[in-house]
């Protein structure tokens, strides 16, 4: 576990997944990310496919693979590249481990960054040959930040700017919709009963960052959505989890896509030698 220090905050991050796994207020004692125990993780990064597949499978390069949910970057060690009091910076490399999934060969190079108000996490993807993939962050933000009786309906999602868009959720790895789920409005109030019925993917929004707020008490999360285009609101449904993600992506699909990966809705491609970055920053308050 590699720890960020400044006057104000302290950062953990696992080599596992180079997930973050507390981002602290040292001042104040306040616990932003969620500890993991209803949800065994914290922030994990979803590399090279987001949301279920077909079968749980994906075909490339006339071959199947399976394909866990979310992709494995997660659930895989990256090497340490560069460590300070105020940054770090990891990579995952091709290799025996990720070819077993995924038969491409590419480099993800993940930093992370504190500031004095929270930190910034930038994904660096380089295609050593033509691939295809996504990426998102899932960040679980805690919501006893704000107390222990902190509950979630006492949370709302704020956005910049007045949105109107379609909701997007999936039952039974398909996608429903609801149309003008918002509906010119700025402020979407949380609940079981909304987060009951799964993940919240909203595609249209305008807002380039997104407020987590509570009417309990003093403490949020600002979310820098950077150039990742789709939002998805989730927390485990069917129990009372002291958590909510707010998760920006590149894009996230339902089981109903093609398993050839050259065909997926909502995959990038990029040639050999070419490179995506995505930079994203997290504001605690």
């Amino acid at each position: 576990m590699i720890t960020l220090h400044n006057s104000q905050l302290s950062l953990s991050i696992s080599e596992v997944g180079a997930e973050v796994h507390s981002l602290k207020n040292v001042v104040t004692n306040t616990e932003y990310i969620y500890s993991g125990e209803a949800w065994k993780r914290h922030t994990p990064l979803l590399f090279p496919v987001t949301g279920p597949l077909n079968n749980g499978t994906i075909q490339a390069k006339g071959k199947s693979f399976s394909m866990p949910v979310n992709g494995f970057a997660r659930d895989l060690e990256f090497g340490l590249l560069e460590a300070t009091e105020g940054k770090a910076t990891f990579v995952l490399n091709s290799d025996e481990r990720t070819r077993g999934f995924y038969p491409f060969e590419f480099s993800l190079v993940v930093t992370h960054t504190l500031h004095e108000s929270g930190y910034t996490s930038s994904a660096e993807i380089h295609a050593k040959e033509e691939l295809w993939c996504t990426f998102g962050w899932h960040p679980a933000f805690n919501l006893f930040m704000n107390g222990e009786d902190a509950e979630l309906e006492s949370y709302r999602v704020e956005f910049e700017q007045e949105e109107t868009a379609d909701r997007l959720y999936p039952v039974n790895g398909i996608f429903s919709v609801q149309s003008r789920f918002l509906d010119k409005t700025k402020t979407l109030p949380l609940s079981r009963a909304l987060t009951d019925t799964g993940p919240t993917v909203l595609n249209t929004l305008g807002s380039r960052s997104v407020t987590l707020r509570s009417t309990a008490g003093a403490h949020g999360i600002t979310v820098e959505r950077g150039d990742l285009p789709t939002l998805v609101i989730w927390t485990k449904e069917q129990e009372k989890a002291p958590f909510i993600c707010i998760e920006p992506m590149y894009s996230f699909q339902d089981a109903s896509r093609t398993s050839e990966i050259s065909e997926m809705e909502g995959m990038m491609h990029l040639y050999a030698g070419q490179k995506r970055t995505y930079s994203n920053t997290f504001t605690c308050f």
